[in-house]
C-alpha cells in the first residue's frame, strides 16, 4: 500500500499553460483527506518559484527545492535540510565551467546572480520569471569576497538549438558534483550526493515509511534518482524515452490528467474517479 506522493513541478504537475489543473488539486485533496496520503513536491526550482505551487495545492510535507539541496516547511519556515555547494568548491565549479564556455548562474537568497546580459542568460532569466537577477562583474571574486555558498548552479549553454554537453566535461564534473542535463545543453549542477531521491528518502525515513510505500512522478533527468528511489516511480508521458527507461510505470502526459490514470490504476482501482467526479 502507497502512503506517500511526490510530484515534479514542471512538465508533471503543470499543464501546457503552466497551471495546475482543477481536477489536480482535487485529487490530490481526495489522497490528503481521505487516503490520509503525505503530497508534496521535489524541484529544481528555487523556493521562490515553487512556494507558490506548493501552496496552491496544500502539500502537507516539508518542500524539497534546487533538487534536494534545501528541505523546508514552507508554514514554519523551518529549514529542515541544507545541502549547498561551499564557495571553495563553488569557485572551481564557475572556473571549469567557464572554461568550457558556459554561462554560469548562481543563486543567493532567493535571488540569481549572473555575470552579463546577453542571449543565454536572458533566456534563463525569462523562464525565471519576476525572480531579481543581478550582475557581478566577476563571479568568481563576487563569491569569494563574500564566502558565498550556493544551492545549486545551472549553467547555460546553447539555447538557439539543443548541442549535448560535452563527455568529457561531464566526467570531470561528475567527480565532485551530482549533474542533471536539463534540455540536453545546459546543466544543473549540486553538490556529490545532493538529488532529489536522496532527499525524498530523507522525508521517507522521517516519516517512517519505506521506499516500497512511496510514489514519484517526474519527465526530467533531475527526477531520475527519485523514480529509481520509490516503490513506484512513474514517468510522464511527454518525458523523454531515456527517462521512462527508469520508471515502473509511463502515465499519460502532463496534458492529460496523468495523475488522475495514475491514482486510479494504483491507489484505489476499486472505486475509480472520473473526471465528472472532480467537476
Amino acid at each position: 500500500m502507497y502512503h506517500m506522493l511526490v510530484t515534479d513541478i514542471d512538465g508533471t504537475l503543470l499543464d501546457s499553460e503552466g497551471k495546475v489543473p482543477e481536477e489536480t488539486k482535487k485529487i490530490l485533496a481526495i489522497l490528503r483527506e481521505k487516503r490520509g496520503f503525505i503530497t508534496t513536491i521535489a524541484t529544481g526550482r528555487m523556493l521562490a518559484r515553487a512556494e507558490s505551487i506548493a501552496r496552491e495545492i496544500m502539500i502537507n510535507a516539508p518542500l524539497i527545492c534546487y533538487n534536494g539541496a534545501l528541505i523546508i516547511d514552507i508554514y514554519t519556515r523551518h529549514r529542515i535540510l541544507e545541502r549547498p555547494i561551499p564557495a571553495g568548491k563553488l569557485m572551481e565549479l564557475i572556473k571549469l565551467l567557464k572554461e568550457w564556455g558556459y554561462e554560469v548562474i548562481i543563486y543567493e537568497n532567493e535571488t540569481i546572480k549572473v555575470e552579463r546580459f546577453n542571449e543565454r542568460t536572458r533566456w534563463y532569466i525569462n523562464e525565471c520569471e519576476s525572480i531579481e537577477c543581478n550582475v557581478v562583474n566577476d563571479m568568481i571574486d563576487y563569491v569569494k569576497q563574500k564566502d558565498l555558498s550556493s544551492y545549486k548552479v545551472f549553467a547555460v549553454g546553447d539555447v538557439s538549438k539543443a548541442v549535448k554537453v560535452p563527455a568529457e566535461l561531464l566526467s570531470k564534473l561528475e567527480e565532485d558534483f551530482e549533474v542533471s542535463l536539463a534540455d540536453q545543453s545546459h546543466m544543473e549542477v549540486n553538490l556529490k550526493g545532493v538529488s532529489k531521491g536522496s532527499a525524498v528518502k530523507f522525508l521517507a525515513d522521517a516519516f517512517k515509511i519505506d521506499s516500497t510505500e512511496v510514489i514519484t512522478i517526474g519527465d526530467g533527468y533531475n527526477d531520475v534518482s527519485m523514480l529509481k528511489y520509490a516503490g513506484l516511480g512513474i514517468a510522464m508521458g511527454n518525458a523523454a524515452e531515456h527517462i521512462k527507461g527508469y520508471a515502473k510505470y509511463i502515465t499519460l502526459t502532463n496534458c492529460e490528467n496523468g495523475l488522475l490514470n495514475i491514482v486510479n490504476k494504483f491507489i484505489i482501482p476499486q472505486e475509480k474517479i472520473s473526471l465528472e467526479d472532480l467537476r
